[in-house]
């Protein structure tokens, strides 16, 4: 992005202050000389004082002179008004910011917009100085709409028309739903810079579509190596590896970062972010990496020594949240600070004696218990951040009830707190509970939570990707009326988006659309993510077991194939073998029947004639009968 640093030079330059290095601080020495002996225009001259401060980058000798001359800011502060703001900004002091512009501007700032319309000179100056406040804080919002009011309030050419493009374009570069209503104006080809085609560059890769970014992106690096620029030189070709990274490419990715590496200043701010994104493609193991060389390597007492005015507030916490979690795998103290994550960790790191020693099924067990307390007594502040770590843990270990019974507690308390509700923070678990009820097979329970959602339904641009998501969970539970109306209400708040359209549309099902819609979709790349296809509860069941069911016999076969290969090898042949081995025992010629089988056989046994004798009942009979007799002659 192209600051409007340069606009707000140039607004303060049409002050009697001369511009050079040498010269302000010859002015700097005169306003000194006349405030300390008297004049009859202090606040004027405390004004020249703080412009030629200003054009010597000495922000905090500016805030040391307005601390010196108390006395005069109270009187004839509203006259220096804008080199007050222009410190504060410079300096990030956000409490002094934000009284100083209320005080100038009470109102909201439609409010303010719209009475600067009818106002010949508005003050363009502040409204420079607050978009470019907005843009570093991350108030998206507000700073598109005065970039906006600028470009489209510049007749009488104020500021520069190209540097006002590039920097409309800004905050689109994070957020670039925020232009869906409002018309950006097109700047000429002859009067394209690599500026321009570099916030273009972003837009498009915030996204998604990697193929375009980086097409502009080469059209803007040649740009800025024909005008020798290092600085925009450089951001360009970070953008440049960043974009590489996203599609996958690591080769050229880690090519770009390395020739950073190797031009760039030492402990520049471009050298240590080219340093850290190189070490994203390293696998750290919390076991045998050594972190504090890491740490070390890192030069993270160098980052946070370094200006914040490099980095936005998205890219300062981006950095600052990567060191949080390379000190908590390192078992250090992590001391909580205004930031969710940091207070998340912090209370982490104390319920938990040894981050990586400790088995995960512990851990899951102490902050699911810490995280009810939590949810019992707010659901503001880190409590959002500490269920998020609980679930994650929970789901690690598979206990599915105990995720979704924190994710469904969590968001009953989040509704009886309206405030909660406005802010959105609880979208994050809706997408979780989404996710756990497709892979737990819970119908019922996503219908539930798609009931409770519609009764919140407020289509905001910072909301319409979450709102778009609830739709299609709509879509995946069979009910497309409640998806287009909600889809309808979309519609309104987003880009030409092909896939809402053909849902809204009325007409049947078009094989030809269908391919026109999906043609450029990579599915063998969602396959190897683990997107799974939309089914029904029914189906993912059968499926689910199916594929328990032939991973246990793919398991039994493999073992079977061991134990068979084990025998086999440890198995010798000494003799050769017996030609009647297919024979059953008893017709072998050289069966020979046990004692104890001679005289009691089974069905189909073989029988020597003594037992064959003792079977003859004909003998016993006659024995029968003999053995009567005499018994009646011995009466």
């Amino acid at each position: 992005m192209k600051m409007a640093k340069d606009n707000l030079t140039q607004l303060l330059s049409q002050l009697s202050v001369h511009s050079a290095q040498g010269e302000s601080s010859k002015v700097q020495e005169t306003c000194v000389e006349l405030l300390e002996n008297g004049c009859s225009k202090p606040g004027s001259i405390l004004r020249n004082l703080l412009v030629s401060v200003i054009q010597q980058d000495a922000y905090q000798l500016g805030l040391n002179i307005l601390q010196n001359y108390k006395h005069i800011d109270e009187k004839f502060g509203s006259e220096f008004a804008l080199e007050k703001l222009y410190i504060f900004y410079k300096l990030n002091k956000l409490k002094e910011f934000q009284e100083l512009y209320t005080l100038l501007n009470p109102a909201s700032v439609d409010t303010v917009l719209k009475q600067n319309e009818n106002q010949s000179r508005p003050l363009r100056g502040i409204l420079h100085v607050r978009a470019q406040f907005c843009y570093k804080n991350g108030l998206y919002d507000e700073a598109f709409k005065i970039y906006h009011y600028l470009t489209t309030h510049n007749d009488q050419g104020a500021d520069d028309e190209l540097e006002l493009a590039c920097n409309v374009r800004a905050p689109l570069t994070v957020a670039p739903e925020l232009g869906t209503n409002l018309k950006i104006a097109v700047v000429p080809e002859q009067s394209l810079s690599y500026d321009l085609i570099f916030n273009d560059s972003m837009i498009k890769c915030t996204l998604g579509h990697y193929h375009e970014s980086l097409q502009l992106l080469t059209k803007a690096y040649g740009l800025a190596k024909q005008e020798g620029n290092k600085s925009d030189i450089d951001a360009i070709q970070l953008q440049l590896a960043y974009v590489y990274q996203m599609k996958g490419d690591k080769d050229s990715c880690k090519r770009n970062l390395a020739e950073l590496l190797n031009r760039s200043e030492p402990n520049s701010p471009i050298k240590l972010l080219a340093k850290n994104n190189l070490e994203v493609f390293q696998d750290f193991s919390k076991y045998t990496t050594n972190l504090n060389l890491i740490l070390r390597e890192l030069n993270e007492e160098k980052f946070f020594a370094t200006d914040q005015k490099h980095f936005t507030k998205q890219q300062w916490f981006l950095l600052h949240n990567n060191f949080l979690f390379l000190h908590l795998f390192n078992n250090n103290h992590i001391r909580p600070k205004s930031t969710i994550v940091s207070r998340t960790l912090s209370n982490y790191r104390n319920l938990i004696e040894d981050v990586n020693l400790e088995t995960y099924k512990t851990q899951a067990k102490k902050v699911y218990h810490h995280a009810i307390t939590m949810i019992k007594s707010t659901t503001e502040g880190s409590t959002i951040g500490f269920v998020l770590l609980a679930i994650q843990l929970l789901v690690v270990q598979k206990e599915w009830d105990n995720a979704i019974r924190l994710g469904e507690m969590f968001l009953n308390k989040c509704w009886e707190d309206s405030t909660v509700i406005s802010s959105g923070k609880h979208h994050s678990v809706c997408y979780i509970l989404f996710l756990l009820y497709s892979t737990t097979a819970r119908g019922h329970s996503k219908t539930v939570l798609l009931q409770k959602l519609d009764d919140e339904i407020k289509i905001l641009p910072r909301d319409i990707e979450f709102w778009k998501h609830v739709s299609f969970q709509y879509l995946e539970c069979g009910d497309l009326r409640n998806s287009k109306r909600l889809l309808k209400q979309i519609s309104g708040h987003t880009h030409d988006d092909e896939v809402i359209r053909q849902v809204l549309a009325d007409d049947d099902l078009n094989v030809e659309n269908g391919r026109k819609i999906t043609h450029d979709i990579d599915v063998a790349a969602l396959v190897e993510a683990g997107v799974s296809p939309l089914q029904t509860s029914h189906v993912k069941k059968d499926t689910r077991s199916n594929k328990i069911q032939k991973k246990r016999l793919d398991i039994r076969k493999k073992r079977r194939a061991q134990k068979a290969k084990k025998l086999l090898t440890t198995r010798t042949v000494t003799q050769s073998l017996d030609p009647e081995r297919w024979l059953p025992l008893k017709d072998r010629s050289s069966y020979r029947p046990k004692k104890k089988q001679q005289t009691k056989q089974t069905q189909g046994g073989t029988m020597n004639k003594k037992a064959e004798q003792s079977l003859d009942i004909s003998k016993k009979l006659k024995k029968s009968n003999t053995s009567k007799g005499k018994k009646k002659s011995h009466k």
